[in-house]
């Protein structure tokens, strides 16, 4: 594949600036076409992240880190407290990550992904309960600790003391050089005046560059200091047994938290994917079938969005595979049939990879088997290559390479050689492209391949606009039409003499008949985009119109709706207070026919067959809790039901409950 050629990797760094964590930037800088990721996934994974960032409740990757990282040095070492906890917190993260997956499983394929993963609920308790938040081994991790801190404790306490006193006691004799203590050799020491060294009464560390002056260790704090010494490697040695412990717990996991690993970076790219395509306005295109071919709506380069920003650019609207295979783009210099190429070979690799593309929804792109490309100056000095044969090297892999489900992308074909035999060889490949079935899309000057298509089968023609008035491209491409390469306008421009350019014009005029028939085209073509145009904009105002008709009926029926449920739940509360008075008259026959007046009112029916059909598993709302709920549990007899509401089982009455339709809160 030439995939080079479309700059892809550019826009992969790009992309992978909006990753959370370090291992999905890796993923994201390593996509390639074919591989092993499934294309149609990817993108439905994206497809729900940004439905999730509308809903403003994105999954969260925040302080997740690579757990290949954390698994390579448990096989070597014990970790420390702090990399213990950096993969606790992504333990944990894994654990919020699979609770926000559970509650909202209407994003199914990435509650799929991530229920699936692995619980890591007890692994990362066991590292919280015998490691603080500063990776220190807690007292309760061993029975030992406590005690043995604690005498280093009251030992660091006496040490101190002790220090003081004897410091105070030869700084009054005139022993020392200065009262407070120094840090020396990792070790507290008094500064004892040279001339009084033997009668400092310790271990002297070092001596200062003058010589002036001896750091001592008094024998009273060496003895304390020993001690400290003793019981702080007695507290290292359980703390290394404990932070073994968690590294085996850790990798006797090895296999559950790689593939922990692989989901985090899964949803990370999907995360960074969304991002990005909102900072671009690009959406997911639908993946189609090879027959279904290319259509791109108001497609711009990525790269180009970036540099020019969105709305400079001069989109593409192009189709390619379904009622034609083979397109070629003629046209001026600089008018943007390279770009072209670039935008629709990078929209195609990047939708086959399951990323977001510049254009607007509705766009469909196959899934490819190939991208084959030949653009730019294929001259190499090194293998003494002129222009047209490096072109010729690249087109010869790509005939040979090349299959019915390839998209195939050839810059400024039969150029670099004679025109004549330059467009004899070049509408040979074409032919042998169009007889393999392919995608392809083919630029050129030459004036007999812009009329090749006209009469062949499944190809067709197209041109970048150019403005005669101004003598400027408009980067719009016109599909139908070839186009004139306008070099005589664009010379008259640059000021080249009228003598030269009238003997030009004599000249094109002999042997122009493809050129005035170009012309001619071209303002049939136009005229037909000006009507085009006009019937578009009708078709937009007739279907404004029926979309509102649509939202006037729609509108209407909720109010309906809306109604019938308020005459509901009046009707319930008038009845409940009704039957409520006659009980309290007491008069048995009044009972009978007020009972019997209201079974006949429809909306009481309705009643009567809403609360018959209750059943375990009925969906019913809650007026009084504002939400749908699953029933759990009824009693007909008693005339109630019971359902789950959060993690309290609730019992109400049949009266407290409604068949409206109305849709749980997401």
């Amino acid at each position: 594949m030439s995939a080079d050629l479309l700059e892809y990797r550019p826009v992969l760094a790009w992309l992978a600036q909006s990753s959370a964590t370090q291992v999905g930037k890796e993923a994201v800088l390593g996509i390639e076409m074919h591989d092993g990721a499934d294309a149609n996934l990817r993108r439905d994974y994206g497809v729900e992240v940004m439905a999730a960032m509308d809903n403003q409740c994105p999954p969260n990757l925040a302080r997740c880190i690579d757990l290949r990282v954390v698994i390579a040095h448990c096989e070597q070492r014990a970790l420390s407290g702090d990399e213990l906890i950096d993969a606790c917190e992504t333990f944990e993260r894994n654990m919020q990550l699979q609770a926000w997956a559970k509650i909202r499983n209407h994003y199914r394929a990435l509650n799929k992904l991530i229920v699936a993963g692995p619980d890591t609920a007890n692994l990362a308790q066991f590292i919280r309960q015998s490691v603080d938040e500063r990776g220190r081994v807690r007292d309760e991790s061993d029975a030992k600790l406590p005690q043995l801190r604690s005498d280093i404790q009251k030992l660091t306490s006496q040490r101190s003391k002790k220090f003081d006193s004897i410091a105070e006691s030869m700084h009054n004799k005139g022993i020392l050089q200065q009262r407070q203590p120094v840090q020396r050799v990792g070790k507290l020491l008094l500064a004892v005046k040279t001339t009084h060294a033997g009668r400092a009464g310790g271990a002297i560390h070092e001596r200062s560059q003058s010589g002036d002056t001896i750091f001592v260790e008094p024998t009273a704090i060496i003895e304390i200091s020993n001690r400290i010494s003793e019981l702080e490697f007695h507290i290292k040695r359980i703390e290394e047994q404990v932070f073994r412990d968690l590294s085996l717990a850790v990798l006797r996991r090895k296999h559950d938290l790689l593939m922990l690993n692989e989901i985090i970076c899964t949803v990370d790219i999907a995360l960074a994917s969304a991002r990005w395509a909102l900072e671009i306005k690009a959406v997911y295109p639908d993946l189609v079938e090879r027959d279904a071919g290319v259509s791109l709506h108001q497609a711009r380069h990525p790269l180009l969005v970036r540099q020019l920003g969105f709305d400079a650019v001069v989109p593409l609207d192009l189709s390619l595979g379904s009622n034609y295979d083979l397109l070629v783009v003629t046209g001026p210099n600089t008018g943007g049939k390279t770009l072209v190429l670039k935008t629709v070979g990078l929209s195609v690799w990047l939708a086959n990879c399951g990323l977001p593309i510049c254009v607007t929804p509705g766009s469909k792109v196959p899934l490819v088997s190939n991208i084959f490309a030949d653009l730019g100056d294929a001259q190499s000095l090194e293998n003494s290559l002129s222009t047209f044969s490096g072109h010729l090297m690249r087109i010869k892999q790509i005939l040979e390479d090349v299959d019915a489900d390839s998209l195939v992308l050839l810059d400024e074909l039969g150029t670099g050689t004679d025109p004549e035999e330059g467009a004899a060889i070049g509408q040979a490949v074409l032919e042998e492209l169009l007889e393999s079935r392919c995608m392809s899309i083919a630029n050129t000057h030459l004036g007999q391949l812009k009329l090749f298509s006209f009469d062949i089968e499944r190809a067709e023609n197209a041109s970048m606009e150019f403005d005669p008035s101004n003598l400027a491209p408009r980067y719009k491409l016109l599909v139908g039409v070839p186009g004139a390469s306008h070099a005589i306008e664009v010379a008259e421009g640059l000021g080249i003499s009228k003598k030269l350019l009238a003997r030009a014009q004599q000249l094109a005029t002999r042997g122009g008949k493809a050129e005035r028939l170009l012309a001619d085209v071209g303002k049939v073509r136009h005229q037909a985009e000006v009507m085009r145009k006009d019937a578009s904009r009708e078709e937009i105002r007739i279907q404004q119109v029926a979309r509102e008709l649509a939202a006037s009926e729609a509108e209407s029926l909720r109010r309906q709706q809306l109604r019938e449920n308020e005459a509901e739940e009046l009707f319930r509360v008038h009845y409940a207070e009704l039957m409520k008075v006659v009980e309290q008259h007491g008069d048995p026959q009044l009972a009978s026919k007020v009972v019997a007046l209201l079974e006949k009112v429809s909306l009481n029916k309705r009643w009567r067959a809403f609360t018959k059909s209750l059943r375990k598993g009925s969906r019913v709302y809650v007026p009084k809790l504002r939400e749908t709920v699953i029933v759990t549990k009824i009693d007909q007899r008693r005339q109630r039901v019971t359902f789950a509401h959060g993690a309290v089982q609730l019992d109400l009455p049949f009266c407290e409950l409604t068949w409206s339709d109305v849709p749980p809160q997401q």
